[in-house]
């Protein structure tokens, strides 16, 4: 009986693994796609950037959509990492000037219902962060709680440093 259970656990394993490997390869293909796409777009709102009106709302529209194809971009890339199973991306990063930089991003996320506030300390030291995926992170988390709040609401996004208790299980840092 217990060699019945060990066997039938190792399948379930195997399967889950079959599962995992096909859901990496349609992940890998599906970005790989995206990104053609991307990049195509990319390099038309440059030419555009280049060779259209000099009108600065035209410039900030203009703006605005390479800086959402560029995080477009960023997201195939961590959709390609996980595909081929590769590492994060980890660097000193100050988050609080991560989080300015996806403000313009996130409050046209959140539509005219939700409000957004921002606590960011100063002189933060640097984290070490894979930036892309704390911009992704912060992207879902506002939009979940946009979701969340059908009458609207406030959403606050604080940046600060903490130093973990040392009654946690947490190492120094």
């Amino acid at each position: 009986v217990e060699e019945a259970r060990q066997r039938e656990q190792v399948e379930d394993q195997l399967r889950q693994a079959q599962k995992m490997e096909v859901i990496g390869q349609l992940t890998g293909g599906i970005a790989h796609d995206f990104n053609n796409l991307l990049m195509a777009v990319l390099s038309n709102l440059d030419m555009l950037r280049r060779h259209g009106p000099d009108d600065s709302r035209m410039q900030r529209l203009i703006d605005g959509a390479e800086q959402g194809a560029k995080r477009g971009a960023a997201l195939t890339q961590r959709l390609l990492a996980f595909a081929r199973r590769q590492s994060l991306q980890v660097d000193p990063t100050n988050v609080g000037a991560l989080v300015e930089g996806v403000r313009n991003l996130l409050e046209r996320s959140v539509g005219s219902e939700v409000q957004l506030h921002y606590r960011i300390a100063k002189d933060l030291p640097p984290a070490l962060v894979d930036s892309n995926q704390i911009e992704l992170a912060l992207l879902n988390l506002v939009v979940n709680a946009r979701d969340a709040m059908p009458g609207g609401g406030t959403i606050t996004i604080a940046v600060d440093e903490v130093t973990a208790s040392e009654a946690t299980d947490l190492e120094a840092g």
